[in-house]
């Protein structure tokens, strides 16, 4: 494992929206990241999903505002790795926070739960963060398995039926209606041109196909880890 993460994950070049995409990068990353599931390393898990992100930003700008919050929550985890410089994996910071008793804090219930004047008045908890990326890759992992199937033919009929089953269930009026404005505005491109723009392949071909395939593998090995936890520890309902 590289020993120099956590200045890669402290560096904001490499969280910055204006570098281009790059699916390689990506999958490289995740690969990375999926050779220690116990102990998953906090560069190699959030480097990727902030790239993902990107994706929405070149099928629609309206869409790339539906999903900045994700943006933000890395940068949240991302200051947490500053606050707890001891601690070496997600698991182990969302450990500490169990520890500490401050896994339920969401920055809004703060003061009902006994922080109103100490230091975790503003506290928001990396639990509570990263179950809503798992979130995000739970709905990546949706859409992508989506693509690949011949009689989805509508890009935004995929995004907004994933959305639908993964994200809209979890998320607030106000946010559903945002996120449904955006789907609405979306998408330019057709099924193809979005997965060589998703993947820089052609999902006809069996290359391409195979790619995609292990992409979403990847992923879904990441978030399942992810969500072993939190169902070991009974935070799948943090709010």
């Amino acid at each position: 494992m590289d020993k120099n993460w956590r200045a890669l994950l402290q560096d904001d070049k490499n969280f910055d929206q204006k570098v281009p995409y790059d699916i390689k990068s990506v999958e490289e990353k995740l690969t990375i990241a999926s050779k220690d599931l116990d102990h998953l390393n906090p560069y190699y898990t959030l480097s990727p999903i902030y790239d993902l992100t990107k994706i929405f930003y070149n099928i629609s700008s309206a869409l790339s505002m539906g999903f900045s919050d994700i943006t933000t929550k890395v940068g949240q985890m991302r200051e947490l790795f500053k606050e707890y410089p001891n601690v070496e994996n997600i698991q182990q910071l969302l450990g500490k926070e169990i520890e500490l008793d401050i896994y339920k804090l969401n920055g809004d219930n703060n003061s009902s739960l006994g922080h109103k004047k100490d230091e975790y008045k503003k506290y928001v908890s990396g639990c509570r963060t990263f179950l809503r990326l798992l979130w995000f890759m739970e709905y990546l992992i949706k859409v992508f398995t989506k693509i690949l199937d011949k009689n989805e033919t509508s890009v935004k009929k995929i995004l907004g039926s994933s959305y639908d089953e993964v994200l809209a269930p979890r998320h607030p009026w106000l946010v559903r209606q945002a996120v449904g404005a955006a789907l609405t505005l979306s998408c330019r491109g057709t099924k193809e041109e979005v997965v060589k723009l998703c993947f820089n392949v052609d999902s006809n071909t069996k290359e391409g196909k195979e790619y995609i395939l292990k992409i979403i593998g990847l992923l879904e090995k990441i978030w399942k880890a992810g969500i072993d936890f939190y169902k070991q520890c009974d935070m799948l309902d943090l709010k």
